[in-house]
């Protein structure tokens, strides 16, 4: 049996054919006012106690703050991921059987914080290959393009390129693959289709892996951007380590080429599985592991290797 909330209306045929056509769509007042609760409690608990990973990343902008895989230490964003109908609207987006839950990612951006998210590919960060991929990002603050609302390029999923991994903090991992950086988009306006929104709580952000997107920073006074975004993977999707240089920073036994499956990425639809339940249940595991170390000294050796060849950082700064 699912233990998933039925939600209180599906996603209409419209919104699905524009998140096939643009790779995004924005709906309004999706999310009742229970769950958005659970959501500001468990972002409002990461922040006032990071994970390693979390302070790692977070580190060189006072005011950013982005963390991930909160639901396997934070009891209420588990059962977030158990109980709340997002799974059923990522059936419906990737037309899956299955739904596993990949993992969550919390993103704050105080007032007046420069830090851009730069243009860039989701799944370029990640170790899978697949279509049957979607994201929801959900804010807990009204968002605009001045406060640092996500911004899009439509239809971009559907282009050939796969583009460098780039975060907030250009870390070393992501920029030391051989692979051409994400275009300038702003610095271009005539040649792309840029699209965002306004957003209210309870407003949500559906989007494809491969949809290019990022944002400015915060440049609002007064107004604090917090939101949560939720992966999720369905039937078609394999793990791929070589695809991504970013490990993920707890245990688990997939092997290349093979289903995601097992308690890290539990699955929710058509029902769950008690084991994999049963192991989130026993508490928080450690992120300080083998794979974590090693991600450590890719990083710093793809770093040395930058610095060598002569890459300067602000070569992939982008217009803002």
């Amino acid at each position: 049996m699912s233990l998933a909330a039925v939600p209180t209306r599906k996603l209409t045929r419209e919104e699905l054919e524009a998140y096939e056509r643009d790779g995004v769509v924005m709906v309004k007042g999706l999310v009742d006012k229970n769950w958005l609760n659970m959501i500001e409690q468990g972002v409002e608990q990461a922040l006032d106690k990071s994970s390693i990973f979390g302070k790692v990343t977070s580190r060189k902008t006072p005011g950013y703050n982005m963390d991930i895989y909160l639901w396997k230490r934070i009891d209420v964003l588990r059962d977030l991921v158990y109980y709340s109908p997002f799974a059923h609207w990522a059936q419906q987006l990737m037309d899956s059987k299955e739904v596993r839950f990949f993992y969550d990612q919390m993103f704050v951006k105080e007032p007046g914080v420069d830090a851009p998210t730069p243009w860039h590919q989701d799944l370029a960060f990640w170790p899978m290959k697949g279509n049957q991929i979607c994201s929801f990002w959900i804010p807990l603050d009204p968002v605009n393009r001045e406060s640092s609302g996500l911004q899009y390029v439509k239809g971009s999923h559907k282009w050939p390129q796969r583009f460098r991994p780039d975060s907030p903090d250009h870390a070393a991992i992501g920029l030391g693959v051989d692979a051409e950086l994400a275009p300038d988009i702003h610095s271009h306006p005539d040649k792309y289709d840029v699209v965002d929104w306004e957003m209210e709580p309870g407003d949500v952000l559906m989007f494809h892996p491969l949809t290019l997107h990022g944002s400015s920073g915060n440049k609002t006074r007064k107004q604090k951007r917090r939101a949560l975004a939720l992966r999720w993977v369905g039937d078609d999707v394999t793990h791929s380590p070589d695809s991504s240089p970013i490990p993920i920073p707890y245990k688990y036994k997939n092997v290349d080429g093979t289903q995601f499956a097992g308690p890290l990425f539990p699955r929710i639809l058509p029902s769950h599985i008690e084991s994999e339940r049963a192991v989130r249940s026993k508490g928080v595991e450690s992120q300080i592991n083998a794979k974590f170390m090693k991600s450590g000294l890719k990083n710093l050796y793809s770093a040395t290797k930058l610095k060598l060849t002569g890459f300067d950082e602000k070569s992939v700064k982008q217009t803002w």
